[in-house]
């Protein structure tokens, strides 16, 4: 059978972009097993799959229900991604251990953040953008960066974030310095989208780069630091490293000094920018075309203890933007909502990873786990998972009566054939006596 969903024996990464199973009974049940468990033969887990498809509640949905955030998680949190098929995990006991982490890194204290826009001539692409109320609209990716950061400013109202803009294309924009009140911000963000419609010639985040540490270097003692970065995840190239005609001469305004010596490139020069500020400041790319590598800002981020986010599209900016930069996640928990049982707060002391226990049911279990924010709900989701203590020794003792009994029959059968052949071969050679 095909498998809906890659899985390895670590994690299966959850994000609000997965479609949720569908209500309606699934076409094709996949069991999924403990990683190193015993296997299930063919006839015990056909059996089971059909009770699994048989039992499906038609009224409920699984799966990614809500979520602006990634979660990723370990066995047995799993959800298949399509409506006709799902996998099911099957846990050989009563309770099980609940494992994972926040993909979002969470805030630990005040923060100024930096959030660079791709302005290059990439952005001109069209999104699909979903406003409020539900309307649906093509706008270029540069217009959905900008709607999302219009939305995280309607709801900033706290005194522990300040946030800023620099967009980077053929050239870098400085749009608004941290600190500024939302109605700044607004303003400067409509000044933007007047002055540039639409995005422009090649990627120069290096420069936008050393612009965001301008403003952060000189942030308060005990207040993070941090780099945003919304972009397609092409490999940057600026011009401002190449020799020759096709050279980048725009001004840059960062302090630091940009030169091209040593024949470097765009992603050498970030790899310098990581190496240099580690420590100082977090990169956390968010990646919002998911095909691509987007290896110089993975490599970025880690080396300034970032997160690279992936969402599926430019459509998703606005989702995960908020809960990116403004939310604060203040508890993560579990619910068993077959029997009520519950857990305490998952979130470990880092304050991003998850470690409990939950109680089972025998039989089917609906499990939700909800990540809560400053800001409401961040994240639910929904999980079918099957309690089966045992489970395998009774079928395969099942199994083995059946076998024996089917052996009994046909034991029988045979000396039943056997004595008829005998009877049959006494009368033929009474008869050829009797001559």
């Amino acid at each position: 059978m095909r498998s809906p969903l890659s899985l390895t024996a670590a994690a299966l990464l959850l994000l609000f972009c997965a479609a949720p199973a569908g209500a309606a009974p699934p076409a094709e049940v996949e069991l999924v097993l403990a990683p190193g468990a015993r296997e299930w033969p063919g006839a015990v887990r056909a059996q089971f799959e059909e009770r699994v498809r048989a039992e499906w509640p038609a009224e409920r949905g699984y799966g990614a229900l809500l979520a602006t955030l990634g979660v990723e998680l370990g066995w047995p949190l799993v959800t298949g991604e399509r409506s006709d098929s799902a996998r099911v995990p099957v846990v050989e006991a009563s309770q099980f251990e609940i494992s994972g982490r926040l993909l979002l890194p969470p805030a630990r204290g005040p923060r100024r953040v930096v959030v660079l826009v791709d302005a290059s001539s990439s952005a001109n692409a069209l999104a699909t953008f979903e406003a409020a109320d539900g309307a649906r609209e093509k706008v270029s990716v540069l217009e959905a960066e900008r709607r999302a950061l219009e939305h995280l400013v309607d709801g900033l109202a706290s005194d522990w974030l300040e946030f800023g803009v620099i967009a980077f294309g053929e050239s870098v924009t400085p749009i608004a310095e941290p600190g500024a009140s939302a109605a700044e911000l607004r303003e400067s963000l409509a000044r933007f989208r007047a002055e540039q419609p639409a995005g422009v010639g090649r990627t120069d985040a290096v420069c936008a780069l050393w612009t965001a540490w301008d403003w952060l270097e000189h942030a308060p003692d005990r207040v993070e630091r941090e780099i945003v970065v919304l972009t397609d995840g092409d490999a940057p190239i600026s011009g401002r490293f190449s020799e020759g005609p096709n050279r980048n001469q725009t001004p840059c305004p960062a302090t630091h000094t940009l030169s091209p010596r040593n024949s470097s490139s765009d992603p050498i020069q970030m790899v310098r920018f990581g190496r240099q500020l580690r420590g100082e400041v977090t990169v956390t790319p968010l990646i919002f075309e998911p095909e691509r590598r987007a290896l110089p800002w993975r490599q970025l981020a880690e080396r300034t203890g970032g997160a690279l986010v992936r969402v599926p599209g430019p459509q998703a900016i606005d989702a995960v933007l908020p809960a990116l930069v403004a939310s604060r996640i203040e508890r993560v928990t579990a619910r068993n909502a077959t029997t009520g049982a519950a857990t305490g707060d998952l979130l470990q002391p880092d304050r991003a990873s998850l470690a409990g226990r939950l109680p089972l049911a025998p039989g089917a279990n609906d499990v939700e786990l909800t990540v809560a924010s400053d800001r409401g709900a961040a994240a639910l989701f929904r999980f079918r998972i099957y309690s089966a203590p045992g489970e395998l020794e009774r079928a395969l003792a099942e199994l083995r009566e059946r076998n024996r009994a089917l052996e009994v029959r046909a034991a029988a059968l045979d000396a039943e054939a056997r004595a008829n052949r005998d009877g049959e071969r006494a009368r033929t050679v009474g008869v050829r006596t009797s001559h």
